[in-house]
């Protein structure tokens, strides 16, 4: 059978149908990914929610007001000073291409412990050009070379410096002033 647009019957039934599809499809394409966005979203904000639920409930109300308290963060932080050390210049160990070192580094410490770290500074020194001796070029190189210079200085300081009554930390931060190898 011939219809008006000249198919058969069921040609045309296809085509009628697939044009509905289509139309419907393209609400489809849209409405999917904006459900599935709409989804994530929820999924995320949720979990949000839980973990402040949890940090809430583990810390506390009380622990979360003096996380914002302003006097709790000026207490915690000890006003700091900066002591200069005097530069040095090392030799470094033999089979490294560099053969000199020099260094100049500040202490950042607690007021208090001003006059200590004066009074030990010969000791500290001494300390010091004795660690660098033993380095070599490799260990000073990049910013990870460099972390660890000062971290295993700040950790040779505090234990000179660390009194028998327990507090362990005198030396809050090093400081690199100059570094230079030839």
């Amino acid at each position: 059978m011939i219809t008006r647009f000249g198919m058969s019957g069921t040609a045309a039934v296809r085509e009628e149908v697939l044009n509905r599809l289509r139309g419907s499809g393209r609400i489809l394409v849209i409405a999917l990914p904006l459900a599935r966005l709409a989804a994530g979203m929820m999924a995320v904000g949720a979990v949000a929610a839980a973990g402040i639920a949890g940090y809430w409930m583990a810390a506390g109300p009380q622990a979360l007001d003096r996380l914002w308290t302003a006097e709790t963060v000026t207490e915690a932080l000890p006003a700091d000073t900066v002591v200069d050390m005097p530069e040095l210049v090392v030799n470094l160990r033999r089979d490294t291409p560099s053969r000199f070192l020099k260094i100049g580094l500040s202490l950042a410490i607690a007021q208090s412990d001003r006059e200590t770290v004066e009074r030990a500074m010969p000791q500290l020194t001494d300390s010091l050009q004795e660690f660098l001796r033993n380095l070599d070029q490799d260990d000073l190189e990049g910013s990870a070379g460099l972390h660890r210079l000062r971290s295993e200085i700040k950790r040779r300081f505090n234990l000179i410096l660390s009194d028998p009554a327990g507090r362990q930390e005198v030396v809050t931060d090093v400081l690199l002033r100059s570094l230079l190898t030839q």
